[in-house]
């Protein structure tokens, strides 16, 4: 995936070198109008090859004019004048292409040439900076974080309890507020407790499913800070999550917390002490199928000040 985001920006760049190219040729045989056309596209088919590092992609020029000055002209990886030339190339394009009579200057098409040419000898080092960076990435080890997805079909085989223990053992290794471990966990493979934990909620049916049930619970007395209770269980249920993954299990996390109704009919099917609130339900068995996990990361996202 990540070779195929270089691949396409290495095409985008030398599709914007061609363009230029064009550009250069029309120029010389007198087609200004077209040499405008193809400078145009020589800056959009370089900004392209940036943005699509990211994960960003549109046909749509404005789009990509609009993505490319927030997160790399407005974050200051190019010069603030970068905008301007883009929009000037952008509107003599227009001109020549879309309106009757006009008449495109030699001085115009020379212009948008040197502005289109400057645009991508900018842009090409840093280019090669984010392929190498890209491919060095690549060459890191990948761990549960960037392989789990939710699972909620599962085989009917059985989950052996050392692999629940490892499970339960990794939840526990969470961190917490001022150490306050506020967790405990109530498992079971009962199918009637199963089947009725499925009916807490609107998308609990694929606990009905799972070979094996935890449901990680929360103390609500003897708490230094009990406020963070909820946030410690959070944490502590990532972990779970990622450690089923590290074992080649599935598992899901079915919301349960912060809703009192659906805390409570937990709570009731467990017959749970009245000092302990349910926080999440997750089922857990071998999966089905597995399928890749969608990469969501966003440079955009990332503030740097």
């Amino acid at each position: 995936m990540e070779e195929m985001r270089i691949d396409y920006s290495k095409y985008r760049l030398e599709t914007a070198k061609k363009c230029l190219s064009a550009s250069k040729t029309s120029f010389a045989t007198g087609e200004m109008d077209f040499s405008l056309n193809r400078s145009y596209y020589a800056i959009f088919n370089a900004l392209r090859a940036v943005t699509i590092l990211d994960r960003f992609d549109s046909k749509k020029h404005k789009g990509v004019i609009s993505y490319f000055n927030r997160y790399y002209v407005g974050t200051g990886i190019f010069p603030s004048n970068t905008s301007k030339l883009v929009e000037s190339a952008f509107n003599l394009r227009s001109s020549a292409d879309y309106e009757d009579f006009y008449l495109a200057s030699r001085r115009d098409a020379q212009q948008q040439i040197d502005n289109a040419e400057g645009i991508i000898n900018m842009i090409e080092p840093y280019l090669a900076k984010r392929w190498a960076e890209i491919i060095e990435e690549e060459k890191l080890p990948m761990s549960a974080i960037f392989t789990r997805t939710s699972t909620r079909q599962f085989e009917p085989r059985p989950v052996e309890s050392k692999y629940i223990i490892k499970i339960l053992r990794a939840a526990m290794a969470a961190p917490s507020a001022c150490n306050q471990q506020p967790w405990e966990f109530w498992v079971t493979d009962d199918k009637e407790i199963i089947a009725r934990l499925s009916q807490v909620s609107p998308y609990a049916g694929p606990v009905n499913n799972a070979p094996v049930v935890i449901v990680p619970c929360y103390r609500t007395e003897g708490l230094p800070v009990a406020q963070m209770a909820e946030i410690d269980m959070a944490i502590c249920t990532e972990n779970i999550l990622l450690e089923a993954e590290e074992l080649g299990l599935g598992a899901v996390m079915i919301g349960i917390a912060p809703l009192p109704e659906r805390m409570e009919a937990v709570g009731e099917i467990l017959h749970l002490p009245a000092n302990f609130k349910a926080f999440t339900i997750i089922p857990v068995g071998w999966p089905v199928n597995k399928r890749p996990q969608e990469d969501r990361y966003e440079p955009a996202k990332i503030h740097t000040i």
